[in-house]
């Protein structure tokens, strides 16, 4: 461990978490950002959160002048609902300095070139830059061939906390379920397109989407209330995580056909293989060799409605889990992401 003091004293260092957030809005990265907090926090380093209303130099610079005079980090979590265009992210290594500053990127190759410019003053800088996966980091370094920042990937974990592990084949419900927020490019038509195949075919198993929508007015999410009914889709909607866990450890397959492919940033499909469900999505270029041996693979409409009909059983919900790798699994859990960020930070 380093000489920077923990909680206590007027050495003791602090990590201050910056995301943007609405307050009320459910937000996959503001989640992670929360539970980062709560599991780095119980092992005694001074971290708190700070959650601006949108990124903006007035808000990256008050942030900057609360740490200034303490021995401290700042970890940017980008991009979050509510993050607006503005690129006053792109001050951080200005004001901060590279050795003080983290930037987890949770997604990178689905910006435009203008907002991945926004991250030059990153790359020339001494900040480190963290990614959840491999195929994000390779696609960084190659935008920024030249750049001085560290990078390195730390796999994200899921927010949901398992509530009832290990619940076996037979005590399970034959539900098929999508999981994850609600809205364009999730893949929920093809979902809803799959369901429809299972309805016309006169498979009866029950089938719930389970998330919250990305607003009031999105395409998708009226997609999905106007069809749940006809369909018999079960709808829980802005769920707190305990019932989102009751949920998925009583369901057996989650289909999460992810347009551009299943990866490690994917916090849903961790959720559903860390609480047992038989996993059928999309592979890709992004899909890890573990990631695509614990999955079945969405391939078509019509193949992944025969798929279901057997994974919906105990027996063949059983024989999906059977070939899956316990330690990729553990090496996402949040213990081993908070000794990461620790020893990052020069604590652990």
């Amino acid at each position: 461990m380093s000489g920077v003091a923990l909680t206590g004293g007027p050495g003791a260092a602090r990590a201050t978490l910056v995301v943007t957030a609405r307050p009320g809005a459910r937000c996959g990265v503001s989640d992670y950002t929360e539970k980062l907090r709560t599991i780095i926090g119980e092992r005694g380093l001074d971290v708190r959160v700070e959650r601006l209303p949108t990124w903006s130099v007035r808000g990256l610079l008050r942030v900057w002048r609360q740490g200034a005079g303490r021995r401290s980090v700042l970890h940017v979590q980008y991009p979050s609902m509510n993050l607006g265009k503005s690129p006053a992210v792109a001050l951080a290594p200005v004001l901060v300095g590279g050795s003080r500053l983290y930037l987890t990127l949770h997604e990178f190759t689905i910006f435009n070139r203008v907002r991945k410019c926004y991250f030059l003053t990153f790359a020339l800088s001494r900040a480190t830059v963290i990614f959840s996966n491999e195929f994000e980091r390779r696609a960084f370094e190659a935008f920024f061939p030249v750049r001085r920042c560290r990078t390195l990937v730390v796999p994200i974990g899921s927010n949901i906390a398992v509530g009832r592990p290990d619940v076996p084949s037979e005590a399970r419900e034959p539900t098929l379920v999508y999981f994850g927020q609600i809205g364009p490019d999730k893949g929920l038509e093809d979902f809803l397109a799959v369901a429809e195949r299972l309805r016309a075919e006169g498979e009866r198993l029950a089938i719930a989407v389970i998330g919250s929508p990305s607003g009031p007015d999105c395409p998708v999410f009226r997609e999905v209330s106007a069809r749940a009914e006809r369909l018999g889709i079960r709808l829980v909607l802005n769920a707190e995580p305990e019932r989102v866990s009751d949920e998925l450890s009583r369901a057996r397959v989650a289909l999460l056909p992810f347009p551009d492919g299943v990866s490690e940033k994917r916090g849903s499909a961790l959720a559903c293989l860390e609480h047992g469900l038989a996993v059928v999505t999309t592979h890709s270029a992004k899909t890890p060799d573990w990631l695509e041996a614990a999955t079945v693979p969405h391939l078509s409409v019509e193949a992944t409605a025969a798929a279901i009909r057997g994974l919906v059983s105990a027996e063949g919900h059983r024989a999906a889990l059977a070939g899956r790798d316990p330690d990729a699994l553990r090496a996402r859990t949040w213990p081993s992401i908070a000794e990461r960020h620790l020893a990052l930070y020069g604590l652990g």
